[in-house]
């Protein structure tokens, strides 16, 4: 019996990997005699159609699926049981998890869809239990569209592993190339040590994917798997994914203490809440933490409290200068276009990027099971037929030719984005040099400069946008102004 899972390319795609389908496969190989392979397109950089021939002999199909890759995963099964009828195809992820009767509905060649933690409920699929006897699963019944019910989050993580081998040609030459130019040269390894997170922001779906839990491997055994990830791999850096490191500040004050009294020499990078006590930033940077992220989105109070984050500006403040006084290298991530975000409210999160030494700020897009897609659910500005519908981008931005609530037009949020980036690399010029040569990193340096002169303010941003549109100049523009 063969298992393929894959994570099909799509515009956009990170360069990292699925951890869904590789903890998957490691249960499921672990737990049978099944045959598994994982294939991330995007990272092992094969064809639709090499992937379509590696899908012809095998018994079952599992796809992860994104928002953004819907479509892509979609016509992949749609080719694959065109292929191989006998395939039964399952798809899974984020963005199936309140859509799965409607994906049914849409897509014939899709036999399954698993709900939330994968783990259990694919094994049963593939040790042919009963399907009405499998949670968390949907599927056919005859002319009949079944929903069982939901699978109870698994308790203890710790019993959890993921099995490199299964990709490791694939990520042999993986980069984390948000950090220092000076750490990229370290042999890195994405990872993870906890699922769910515990807050509601309204943005975000991982509260309600996780079954509003939050679990966390234990520093022993956290510690354990790094001793072997070292030894198996040298390993040298390793950027945690977690959506939440430091959801319990004793159990990381036993991981400080636990690599500190084992004497691993490790450095590493973890996404932790503004509001994180002095104790726990101090002993992470002790242990070998030299790179925190920031789920920051915006550097206004009214706006922090619309989205439910939790924080405010003072608390960002706060937190980041301690942060910056330690010496960690920071990173911030942000959203612009918020719901009921004003250009004020946009200029003070863009005041925010001179305090981080790299930034990520993101159009804000909807996604389907979170509260902001509730919100215009019952104002009827959308329904649950967009995600079908293929004339529509695989990105869905809040912008007002979409959104009649939105504040911007999609063009007013790419001059402000244009800003915001030009900004990142001004005011970190090291790293733009050290990355693009001298030459080339003052020429971009002096391109930011020059086009954050005209984008400072409203006029000059109305203005760029016009000379954007003017012919042969657009073509000019683009290139000098973009962020190569």
């Amino acid at each position: 019996m063969k298992l393929l899972l894959a994570n099909p390319m799509f515009k956009g795609a990170l360069g990292i990997p699925s951890f869904g389908l590789g903890f998957i496969g490691t249960y499921v190989k672990e737990h049978s005699d099944c045959e598994v392979e994982v294939v991330e397109q995007s990272m092992q950089g094969i064809s639709t159609e090499a992937l379509i021939e590696k899908a012809l002999n095998v018994d079952y199909l599992g796809l992860i699926c994104y928002t953004e890759s819907r479509f892509e995963v979609f016509d992949l099964a749609r080719r694959v049981k065109t292929a191989n009828p006998s395939c039964l195809i399952m798809v899974g992820g984020a963005h199936v998890q309140t859509l799965d009767r409607e994906i049914l509905l849409h897509y014939p060649f899709i036999d399954y869809v698993v709900r939330m933690e994968g783990e259990e409920t694919v094994l049963e699929i593939i040790q042919g239990r009963p399907l009405k006897e499998i949670s968390g699963l949907t599927w056919r019944c005859g002319t009949d569209i079944v929903r069982n019910p939901d699978r109870p989050a698994i308790a203890d993580i710790n019993c959890l592993r993921y099995d490199y081998s299964l990709i490791r040609h694939q990520i042999a030459d993986w980069k984390d190339y948000e950090i220092p130019v000076r750490m990229q040269g370290l042999n890195a390894l994405p990872a993870i040590a906890s699922r769910g997170c515990p807050y509601q922001c309204k943005f975000c779906a991982s509260n309600r994917h996780w079954g509003h839990s939050y679990r966390y491997m234990t520093p022993e055994n956290l510690v354990a798997l790094i001793e072997g990830w070292i030894e198996r791999y040298g390993t040298g850096y390793i950027r945690f994914y977690d959506a939440l490191f430091v959801g319990n500040e004793s159990r990381i004050l036993s991981f400080c203490d636990l690599l500190e009294q084992r004497n691993i020499k490790i450095s590493f990078r973890v996404d932790v809440r503004i509001g994180t006590s002095k104790n726990v930033l101090r002993r992470l940077r002790e242990a070998g933490c030299e790179v925190l992220g920031f789920g920051i989105e915006s550097g206004s109070d009214r706006i922090l409290k619309r989205i439910n984050k939790g924080i405010t500006r003072a608390q960002i403040e706060e937190t980041i200068g301690f942060c910056r006084d330690l010496g960690y290298w920071i990173i911030g991530f942000f959203m612009v276009s918020l719901p009921d975000e004003t250009e004020e409210d946009i200029l003070k999160t863009l005041e925010l990027l001179k305090y981080f030494n790299e930034a990520d700020v993101q159009f804000f897009k909807i996604h389907p099971n979170t509260a902001f897609y509730d919100e215009l659910l019952a104002k009827g500005e959308i329904t649950d037929q967009v995600w079908f519908d293929t004339t529509e981008e695989a990105e869905l931005f809040y912008c007002r030719e979409r959104f009649s609530s939105a504040q911007f037009t999609r063009e007013e949020v790419n001059s402000f984005l244009s800003y915001a980036y030009n900004k990142i690399s001004l005011c970190n010029p090291q790293k733009v040099i050290e990355t693009y040569g001298a030459l080339k990193g003052v020429a971009l340096l002096t391109v930011a400069a020059a086009s954050n002169m005209l984008l400072s303010g409203s006029w000059g941003r109305g203005l760029q946008r016009r000379i954007k549109n003017i012919g042969f100049v657009k073509s000019i523009y683009n290139r000098l102004s973009s962020r190569i």
